[in-house]
């Protein structure tokens, strides 16, 4: 009996409580050459968030970033639920402010229904620029940021859904900040790269595994870059748990996050 109560327990908290519990997590990057060149500023990061529609936990999402009020805003794609309601995402992404820019890239679900994922850049049935939201999505591009201290080159690595080639590097002008929806993509930039990257995909798992389980299952991302974050050598990489879920609505100390980045 008890054995029952503490599984009804956990389902009620996984599928009711947790996915709608967003975490605010702070990451300070002032001991870094990012963080002199772009002392002062504040930027926030969201992944994976799954959209089916504008619901309570979206709002909370947009309502912390008010409160936040960011000089940048970087995205690291899934917008969508798989092959989803793309007008929803769009009304989401039109809401997000940022004084020197939102940026972006996609992720393998907003790439599943492939006429659709142009929106994201396009006016629907041209090649005219969005205007629906001021984002500014890099597909394997780069722009440079200004701030009060210099210039950083924003690269947007548009790699979605393969796993990186250990013997594939990615050249940068450095200092850099690297979007990358796949975690995988760390591997793919050299050790002595000055380099943040911010990544997502993984979700943290969703639930709590062990790295060699998630290993034998055939999760490689999950068992190398979970979440949270990593450094080598003079490179660095931010793993967002993300803010949606996928295959299963569920978290079990996982928390959906709004990172928050303090140079």
């Amino acid at each position: 009996m008890l054995m029952i109560a503490l599984a009804a327990a956990i389902g009620i908290y996984g599928f009711f409580i947790e996915p709608y519990n967003i975490e605010v997590r702070e990451l300070r990057m002032d001991d870094s050459v990012l963080g002199n060149e772009l002392k002062g500023v504040t930027a926030v990061h969201l992944s994976d968030i799954h959209m089916s529609g504008m619901g309570r936990r979206e709002k909370a999402v947009i309502k912390a970033i008010d409160y936040i009020k960011p000089d940048l805003i970087f995205l690291t794609g899934d917008y969508v639920e798989w092959k989803g309601d793309y007008e929803a995402a769009l009304d989401f992404l039109s809401q997000l402010k940022a004084e020197n820019g939102v940026y972006a890239v996609m992720g393998d679900y907003d790439y599943s229904n492939s006429r659709k994922s142009c929106l994201f850049c396009h006016k629907e049935g041209t090649g005219e620029p969005a205007n629906r939201h001021n984002i500014r999505f890099l597909r394997n591009s780069s722009e440079l940021v200004s701030a009060d201290n210099g210039s950083i080159p924003i690269y947007g690595i548009d790699n979605t859904d393969s796993e990186a080639d250990e013997n594939t590097k990615v050249t940068v002008e450095t200092p850099a900040i690297v979007l990358s929806h796949s975690p995988m993509e760390f591997d793919m930039v050299d050790n002595d790269s000055e380099v943040l990257m911010l990544s997502g995909d993984t979700h943290g798992g969703q639930i709590p595994l062990p790295g060699w389980l998630w290993g034998l299952i055939g999760y490689e991302k999950n068992a190398r870059y979970n979440q949270g974050l990593y450094r080598e050598g003079k490179k660095m990489m931010y793993v967002s748990r993300g803010i949606g879920t996928s295959h299963i609505p569920f978290r079990l100390f996982r928390r959906p996050e709004v990172v928050v980045i303090r140079f």
